[in-house]
């Protein structure tokens, strides 16, 4: 008897449970680590799993609240009406800015709003999309052209340098010596983007790499319409086209927001494969992707590989005869597998061959992955627990950089990451579990844990940072389908309440995190930012083209403006960090900008470290005469 009743806790249940007993074994890691994450992830695992218990035990839900008709018909106009606001705000701003994120934020909120009450007679998922898309169209393209030049810093040597050497040579070998040589798809499309339009190479990235990314969404929501309501299909492509990573590759364009876009037609073409079955075009369609990303993104291809890894475990675990049987009553449809290990084995051969033919430095980049990766775990601090504890000692700073902003960059990922475990609970439930859904719920997994454990311990070598975005796909399809349950289940009380701080704390945190508002930071004095004047790009032309310097004697300025002077001009050390700490830059020649002054520049300390410092012309320039002076930057010499 008892094992009777043991037996009948289906795999949902369990896993709940289990979730339950892990947020309380986490929760002493605090002693050890003070990562923001080690005391948040606990919490919200526990609720998670708790709101699962409560609802899934529940009857279903027989209606549930919903807008009134004037909300219904006023709030779409206000969301149109709001984001031509918008267009208004970034013109009379000259770009973005903090009341730019707060109507945005406000703005995102009526979205998510209608999406979850709007009544089903009333549900247009047409006007729905065409919200999602105009905001984030606007929010993309306010920062790309509201900043001269370009945003970010990896921009300016793929655009400077490989872009508009492949133009002047016509060919590949414009590109010189470097890694990309092996994977050209971004160069060659923004290239010929440029050739065909007659644009200027800028503008032409705008309207290729950048209109794929602010179109996107519409690929999560493809994916996440094949497990949930398309009604949370749109929450899925809503709650993606504004998170932080993906914002930031929509303005910061590089390869990895190509790499992106592909992987995300990767990801809907191999759902549909694991829930239908493999056809000739699909399967032609699935291997022209794993090529294109192989040769747009090494980073992108290693998370492609990740996730053909998870089908592969998702195909397994399905034809265990033991664990089908637990996930199988006798009166469930049965369950169709198919094989995807041939996908996994395809991709893994073909990023070996072409990475085995990439340059790195005089290695290949395979020999140099497993070399960097190696060498830098001795280092990383991974056995060493003072390391881990006292980085956040190190240096002190003020209640905003250490509690308010860290918790606002984290909260949006916290709500995704809430919702997709209530998704992933409900998807092993014992009459939904099927092999796309397990694939999503084991590559969440893997993928949080090669972005989110490494940096806990300093190993970056896997650029967790590249991570985000694509991990963020998979999590808003397993939090639509967890919004989705939630409807039938929850009460309308508790599902109004769960939607609306989601709702109100996503939009806020997702907007104004540090990584969406690289070009034009919410907290100026405390965030560096990563866009640039006219004026300042119109001293980085000049400079560059009427000054010498080198290695032995560098031109000193602040971070980011020497990392994009330098890339700018393919030289990467003819501009170095100035130190600025308790005593004026003692050096040859340095350069000033306003933005030292009223900004976040990060100048180099006494002791070889670095820190955002604000400092003024007399302090930078001293008795040294004015080499160059346009009214926002000076070049000063001895």
């Amino acid at each position: 008897m008892a094992l009777g009743s043991v037996r009948r806790i289906g795999p949902g249940t369990a896993s709940a449970l289990v979730g339950l007993v892990a947020a309380g074994l986490l929760a002493p890691l605090n002693l050890y680590l003070t990562h923001i994450l080690v005391r948040t992830v606990p919490p919200v695992l526990a609720v998670a799993c708790l709101l699962y218990l409560l609802a899934a035990r529940g009857p279903p839900v027989e209606g549930v609240g919903t807008l009134p008709r004037w909300a219904v018909h006023a709030l779409p106009s206000v969301v149109f009406l709001g984001t031509t606001g918008l267009i208004a705000l970034s013109i009379l701003l000259g770009g973005r800015g903090p009341a730019f994120y707060l109507v945005t934020a406000a703005l995102s909120t009526l979205v998510f709003v209608q999406i979850a009450f709007v009544p089903e007679r009333d549900l247009s998922v047409g006007l729905l999309l065409t919200q999602v898309l105009a905001l984030g169209f606007v929010v993309r393209f306010a920062g790309l052209l509201g900043s001269a030049g370009y945003v970010g810093i990896d921009v300016w040597i793929h655009m400077s340098q490989y872009v508009e050497g492949i133009l002047a040579a016509g060919s590949l070998e414009g590109m010189g010596e470097t890694t990309y040589v092996a994977a050209p798809l971004y160069h060659l499309s923004v290239a010929a983007a440029t050739l065909l339009t007659d644009l200027t190479p800028r503008l032409a990235l705008f309207g290729s790499i950048g209109v794929a990314m602010a179109v996107a969404s519409l690929l999560v929501y493809l994916t996440a319409a094949r497990l949930a309501d398309p009604r949370w299909a749109v929450f899925a492509a809503a709650a993606y086209s504004i998170s932080d990573f993906v914002v930031v590759w929509s303005i910061h364009l590089i390869p990895t927001s190509l790499g992106l876009v592909v992987f995300l037609a990767l990801l809907l073409v191999f759902v549909r494969i694991q829930q239908l079955g493999a056809r000739p075009a699909h399967i032609a369609l699935l291997v022209s992707l794993m090529t294109a990303l192989a040769l747009t993104h090494q980073v992108s291809s290693f998370i492609m590989l990740v996730l053909f890894g998870a089908g592969s475990l998702a195909q397994i675990a399905l034809n265990a005869g033991q664990l089908k049987e637990r996930f199988l009553s006798d009166d469930s449809p049965s369950i169709s597998v198919h094989s995807v290990h041939g996908y996994s084995a395809f991709a893994l051969g073909l990023l070996m061959l072409v990475w085995s033919m990439t340059p790195w430095g005089e290695r290949t980049f395979t020999e140099a992955v497993v070399v960097v990766l190696w060498g830098s775990i001795g280092d990383s601090g991974l056995f060493d627990r003072s390391d881990a504890t006292g980085a956040a000692e190190a240096e002190q700073g003020t209640f905003l950089a250490e509690t308010v902003i860290p918790l606002i960059d984290h909260t949006g990922f916290l709500l995704l990451l809430f919702g997709t475990i209530v998704g992933s609970l409900y998807l092993l439930d014992r009459e939904r579990i099927d092999q796309s859904a397990l694939t999503l719920i084991v590559a969440a997994a893997v993928m949080a844990v090669f972005t989110l454990v490494p940096p806990l311990f300093g190993l970056r070598n896997f650029l967790p940072g590249r991570w985000f975005a694509f991990l963020y796909a998979v999590m808003a399809v397993l939090t639509a389908v967890g919004f989705d349950r939630l409807r039938r289940d929850c009460s309308p009380q508790v599902l109004a309440a769960v939607v609306l701080v989601f709702a109100l704390a996503f939009s806020g945190g997702m907007v104004f995190a540090t990584d969406a508002t690289q070009d034009a930071p919410a907290f100026e004095e405390e965030n560096v930012r990563y866009s640039y004047t006219p004026t300042e790009m119109t001293a980085m032309e000049t400079i560059v083209e009427t000054t010498e310097s080198d290695a032995e004697d560098p031109i000193f300025s602040d971070h980011p403006y020497t990392t994009a002077l330098n890339r700018y001009d393919g030289e990467e050390d003819r501009f170095a960090a100035a130190t600025v700490d308790d005593d004026p830059p003692d050096h040859e020649t340095t350069l000033y900008r306003d933005y030292q002054r009223d900004g976040a520049p990060r100048f180099a300390t006494d002791d070889g470290e670095d820190h955002i410092r604000q400092t003024d012309v007399d302090e930078m320039c001293g008795t040294r005469s004015i080499g160059y002076d346009n009214g926002d930057v000076t070049l000063c010499e001895r």
